[in-house]
């Protein structure tokens, strides 16, 4: 084994060469973590994201809104209709109002209205239909809803606050989530 000498001013310079690399790791993991952090408008656009991509974790927790029984059949018929309108889901931020501990972004975009279809479809049911079955009077219901032209545009406040310098999303209600499947 080679014993290295070094003087009192190697020995010095080593040290601080050791600390001038711990800092430079230190500071690198710092502007790293603070690069991470999203601001509120990066997370109300991730938020948005997953609607218009019908991600699977949104798509799993879509339920049918409605009173009707459903078969699975229709099921699969009204959750690919509402998967078609997160697809074609276009939205633009329209107000920003961040400060140093609260934010809130407003976003508004146009859906395809089913709630309208979805009611005037119960509205003809019970009055000229009231003898079909419930399952066929799904079926047309959902037919009016897939046929649905019309669009309405909603929006949707975004609310978050700051916690230890990382921005949390207040949970959206229920009603906003409805906007974005056009049930509302």
């Amino acid at each position: 084994m080679v014993k290295l000498k070094l003087s009192k001013r190697g020995i010095i310079f080593v040290a601080i060469a050791i600390i001038v690399v711990i800092l430079l790791i230190v500071l690198g993991l710092r502007v790293l973590s603070n690069a991470s952090v999203k601001t509120p408008v990066e997370l109300t656009e991730s938020f948005m994201k997953k609607y218009q991509i019908a991600d699977s974790e949104i798509m799993n927790k879509i339920e049918y809104p409605f009173d009707d029984q459903l078969t699975d059949e229709q099921l699969k018929r009204y959750k690919d209709l509402i998967e078609t309108q997160y697809l074609a889901l276009d939205y633009q931020i329209v107000e920003e109002n961040i400060g140093e501990l609260d934010a809130i972004i407003k976003v508004e975009f146009s859906v395809f209205d089913y709630a309208s279809s979805y009611d005037k479809a119960t509205n003809y049911l019970n009055v000229y239909e009231k003898d079909m079955s419930s399952i066929k009077q799904v079926d047309y219901k959902l037919k009016e809803m897939e046929n649905t032209q019309e669009k309405i545009t909603y929006a949707i406040t975004f609310n978050y606050y700051k916690l230890d310098g990382k921005w949390i999303m207040l949970e959206v209600s229920d009603t906003d989530l409805s906007k974005l499947s056009g049930t509302y």
